[in-house]
């Protein structure tokens, strides 16, 4: 309760402050409740069962068991975007989520410079947009589903601090936009990195994760039925994993390259959405992560109901390759556009962990989920 009025009086603060001054106000929520749908055999711990588990929210470990919840994927957020000039704007979102007791944070801050018609310059702290939905992956109204595949985004780094250099141009009858940008995050008690340390039995009192020297590229093509966007990356990752007695697990640095394809098609009354990724590791394995995501919605008035699959897989080329982490998840569900402004939605995910549980890579395990839940902005 008290982390819900600190939420209250920060809204209360920007929504005084737009009175004073030249500031728009604007922002987005989704109350979501879910549930596994039984048990599965335990990968991590042979001859033992234990709840279904699905992971919808990887960075904040926002998790389904057998348990109704309302936490694992709940979020309130408010942004407000004050006008300094013609040319400049400041830019702050405040985020509470469910998972985190609705504690209040400032997860977006920037500037933008309006250099011209064509050019925007961005500096502060944004999502990555490593992916199609990334930079409004938390904007439930935004996309047809209860979330973003989860085994697709699933990274322990999402946002960061840095720059970006957006040049809009029109090519023949498209529209069209390419995007720089740099910077850095520096991840002190990763959240999602301390859970999988304890989920292997570690005794870590932090884990610190480092991506440095974040450099890419977005280009994305626009015309009167698709919208595709091509996305390239690259950076240095690093990782302090503390004991709890002071000591720092070995660790070797290496970096990582980012490609990735995404879009929309419209066909009539079908929408079909897909996004296609490859990361790849320098490290001694030659670690590789090929991932990928189909879904078709189809549009009847205010109802869209869709079906989705997302393929994760796990692969080293100086090694042997087999018997590493791979699931893929199907998903069922129905979005009503009820009110202009919200969404109601319920879903159904069928996770399939293939990884080889001998080698202990199936530890997220099979699970059922169903959620509901309605989005809104505002």
């Amino acid at each position: 309760m008290k982390k819900l009025l600190a939420f209250s009086s920060c809204l209360s603060l920007l929504l005084s402050a737009s009175a004073m001054a030249d500031m728009r106000i604007s922002g987005y929520g989704s109350i979501i409740a879910g549930k596994t749908l039984g048990t599965v055999d335990d990968p991590l711990n042979p001859g033992q069962t234990r709840d279904e588990i699905l992971t919808a929210d990887f960075y904040d470990v926002g998790q389904y068991d057998n348990d109704i919840t309302f936490n694992a994927e709940s979020i309130l957020a408010v942004q407000a975007v004050v006008d300094l000039n013609e040319k400049f704007s400041v830019t702050a979102q405040l985020v509470a989520k469910g998972v985190d007791d609705f504690e209040p944070e400032f997860d977006w801050y920037y500037v933008t410079y309006q250099a011209s018609d064509q050019l925007t310059l961005m500096a502060g702290r944004r999502n990555i947009p490593m992916y199609y939905f990334s930079e409004f992956s938390e904007v439930g109204y935004a996309y047809p589903w209860m979330r973003p595949p989860s085994n697709l985004y699933w990274w322990q780094v999402t946002q960061f601090n840095g720059v970006h250099a957006m040049y809009n141009f029109e090519l023949g009858d498209y529209s069209n936009t390419l995007t720089f940008f740099y910077g850095n995050e520096y991840s002190d008690d990763n959240v999602e990195m301390l859970y999988y340390d304890k989920l292997y039995g570690g005794n870590a009192r932090t884990v610190n994760e480092f991506w440095t020297d974040i450099t890419g590229m977005n280009w994305n093509i626009s015309g009167d039925n698709f919208d595709l966007r091509f996305v390239y990356f690259q950076n240095d990752r690093d990782r302090e994993t503390i004991q709890q007695d002071g000591s720092i697990d070995p660790y070797t640095p290496f970096s990582q390259t980012f490609i990735g394809l995404g879009g929309s098609i419209n066909l009539s009354q079908f929408t079909v959405l897909f996004d296609a990724n490859f990361v790849d590791y320098d490290d001694d394995l030659g670690t590789e992560f090929p991932t990928y995501l189909v879904s078709v919605v189809y549009h009847w008035d205010d109802i869209q109901p869709y079906v989705s699959y997302s393929k994760a897989d796990h692969e080293r080329t100086k090694v042997p390759t087999e018997d590493l982490e791979e699931h893929y998840m199907l998903s069922f569900g129905v979005r009503y556009d009820f009110m202009p402004k919200a969404a109601f939605k319920v879903q159904y995910d069928k996770f399939v962990d293939q990884g080889d549980v001998p080698n202990g890579w199936a530890y997220h395990g099979d699970s059922r989920t169903i959620s509901m839940g309605v989005d809104f902005v505002f």
